[in-house]
């Protein structure tokens, strides 16, 4: 019998006060800043935390995009959690971090799931798949 196991991640959507998006390159694109959450935290405080190692910007949490999931994977259920956020102090530390303006992102190559969680984020409406 095999275990199925599910990893949950937490991520969030950083827009500054211009409206520019915090995003970091990773496999050759940019994704949200995110990590799968330790179980020995807080979804939240796993977010933030998340976000400062990847980029160096601290960030407050102001409310939720959405839970996302992957059903595609048969070996894992994928589990994303996604908050909205904003930044309140740091720098990129980073060269591996960007702010980008979100309409500019069908330019660049990022995946359709990552524009799909912003857009969500940028309507304001939490979603839930």
């Amino acid at each position: 019998m095999s275990v199925r196991r599910t990893v949950v991640g937490a991520g969030v959507v950083v827009l500054d006060d211009a409206g520019l998006v915090l995003l970091v390159r990773a496999d050759g694109g940019y994704r949200l800043p995110g990590k799968p959450q330790p179980a020995t935290e807080a979804l939240p405080v796993a977010a933030v935390r998340a976000v400062e190692a990847l980029t160096g910007v601290w960030v407050e949490i102001t409310g939720l995009v959405g839970v996302f999931t992957d059903p595609g994977e048969p070996w894992s259920a994928e589990l994303a959690i996604c908050f909205r956020g904003r930044p309140v102090g740091g720098r990129l530390s980073s060269a591996r971090a960007a702010w980008l303006e979100p309409e500019r992102l069908h330019e660049l190559p990022v995946s359709e799931a990552t524009r799909t969680v912003i857009e969500h984020s940028l309507d304001g409406e939490t979603y839930f798949t």
